[in-house]
């Protein structure tokens, strides 16, 4: 297996790529990696026993670039790694570089499954069940019919019994209310394309504040419903945190901290966003997944391991064949 990583572009060191590489390498003696960028750069950060090969990348993508800029960026570290994997010499793409860029150029190089209609952002969230679920799309479209969501439930359910092993995944359609008259007429239309799917575990209608009780397996939206709710969560799991860390400093609740530290601890690490710091790229013919730009080793760590457990389930060809089935 050929994993093929933009070391570029992001916020940190390309050291903490190259360090995740190196610790999944160890355990994994079936993977070949190949670490795109500029090439001088990446070897003066290589250990001598690394075995990575190495391919040079002289321009970056930047988080100020647009779609546009990044497509002319041919020699771009983003560009050429997507490129590889485009032209058989990779099984699958990660980067931490602008989600704004990655989706779209994506897209353009990796081409869609025939029968999708559109590309999908696709991230796990965590879960009070510790089980957590999908969410997609969170940012690739702003638009969508009631067919796109509906191919979104599909390759989400694909992935969780493949990659998950949820033999039979929940999936619900994020809405202002459960009641099925709620929502705009794609939402209805999604509705009542999953409802008359017998194949699918479709539980209805959910509601956002649900989504971290685990309510569902696979929650579908709109690319800006999706990208606001996921924030929403983010900032609010970020704010709780915030505020038991500042009323735990006070002297009167050291008690209380010191007896609920256990507890504490159980929720940082469940709600720790770096143990699944991957969102894929789903409906492209090939995977491609985007960790986050203030990716360090852990969060590349994670990435890749969501990477190379999509390829090696050839989880595109599942879906591939559902889409042509239905």
């Amino acid at each position: 297996m050929r994993l093929v990583i933009d070391v570029m572009g992001f916020e940190n060191d390309i050291s903490e790529a190259i360090k995740a590489c190196r610790k999944f390498k160890s355990k994994h003696n079936d993977v070949q990696f190949v670490l795109v960028g500029r090439e001088a750069e990446i070897k003066a950060r290589l250990k001598p026993n690394d075995d990575f090969e190495v391919v040079n990348a002289n321009d970056v993508i930047t988080m100020d670039d647009s779609a546009m800029i990044a497509m002319r960026k041919t020699d771009s570290s983003m560009y050429k790694a997507i490129q590889l994997v485009q032209e058989g010499k990779g099984d699958g793409v990660l980067s931490a570089g602008s989600s704004i860029c990655y989706v779209p150029m994506s897209y353009f190089l990796l081409k869609i499954i025939n029968g999708i209609n559109k590309p999908a952002f696709m991230p796990y969230i965590p879960s009070i069940n510790k089980k957590g679920f999908m969410m997609l799309d969170v940012g690739a479209n702003k638009e969508c019919t009631g067919e796109d969501l509906y191919q979104f439930a599909l390759m989400g359910a694909i992935y969780c019994q493949e990659i998950r092993n949820i033999a039979s995944p929940k999936i619900g359609i994020v809405n202002i209310g459960t009641e099925i008259d709620k929502g705009f007429a794609y939402h209805k239309d999604a509705y009542n394309l999953l409802k008359a799917d017998k194949s699918i575990n479709f539980v209805g209608f959910v509601e956002p504040r649900g989504l971290l009780n685990g309510v569902v397996d696979v929650a579908v939206t709109d690319g800006f419903v999706g990208n606001i709710t996921l924030k929403s969560l983010e900032g609010g799991l970020l704010a709780i945190k915030t505020a038991l860390k500042s009323e735990y400093k006070k002297f009167y609740n050291w008690l209380g901290a010191i007896t609920s530290i256990f507890a504490i601890k159980g929720i940082s690490k469940t709600f720790d966003y770096k143990n699944n710091a991957g969102a894929f790229v789903m409906g492209l013919q090939k995977i491609a997944v985007k960790t986050h730009g203030s990716a360090d080793e852990q969060q590349f760590s994670s990435a890749i391991r969501m990477l190379y457990e999509a390829v090696e389930k050839d989880v595109v060809t599942k879906i591939s064949k559902a889409i042509g089935k239905k």
